[in-house]
């Protein structure tokens, strides 16, 4: 999948608007590419992945 085609699934399943989508994914690759520039250990950028993913995930199950 490319950028463009993760973005209208995220969309079509979410029910959120595709500009949404795409303000939310463009500041997780900002913050995503910053974390990987100051980690200096690769299993530090998986466990913030997975951090990520399930606050996600979380947040999700609360609403």
């Amino acid at each position: 999948m490319n950028k463009r085609e993760v973005i209208s699934a995220v969309a079509s399943r979410s029910g959120i608007a595709p500009e949404d989508c795409t303000k939310v994914f463009d500041t997780f690759e900002e913050v995503f590419s910053e974390e990987i520039a100051r980690s200096k250990w690769k299993g530090t950028i998986f466990e913030c992945v997975y951090d990520i993913l399930t606050r996600i995930k979380n947040k999700k199950t609360i609403q």
